[in-house]
C-alpha cells in the first residue's frame, strides 16, 4: 500500500496487510504496526480497542522478530507513514514492544 499520509479506513488497512503478507513481509509488519496504533488511539465503535491493538502489535512483533535485524538497513522503514500513522525511521520488534507496551500487557 503506497501511503501519502492519508487516513484510510481500518478495513482498507487490514486488506492491505493481507495482500502485503504475500508480497512484502516487512511492509506487512509496518501496516500491522499502524493498525495497532490506530486501534489504540481512535474510538472504534464508541471506544478505544486495546484488545485489537494488542493483536496487531503482536502480529507486527512476530513478523519483525522473524526478519533479519543485524544491520541498520534491515530495520529501515520503507515508508514515512501508513494509514496516517507516522512510522519511525527504524522499525524493529524492540521498538514496537516499547511504543505499544501499554497494549501488550
Amino acid at each position: 500500500m503506497s501511503d501519502t499520509g492519508r487516513r484510510v479506513s481500518l478495513d482498507e488497512l487490514q486488506s492491505a496487510f493481507e495482500s502485503e503478507l504475500e508480497t512484502d513481509i516487512r511492509v506487512a509488519a509496518e501496516t500491522a504496526y499502524a493498525l495497532a496504533f490506530r486501534y489504540r488511539n481512535e474510538d472504534v465503535g464508541g471506544r478505544r480497542r486495546f484488545d485489537l491493538a494488542k493483536v496487531w502489535a503482536v502480529r507486527a512483533i512476530e513478523i519483525l522478530d522473524s526478519l533479519p535485524s543485524d544491520h541498520v538497513e534491515h530495520v529501515v522503514s520503507t515508508r514515512a507513514s501508513v494509514g496516517g500513522i507516522p512510522l519511525p525511521e527504524l522499525l524493529h520488534a524492540g521498538l514496537v514492544r516499547q511504543r505499544l507496551a501499554d497494549v501488550l500487557v
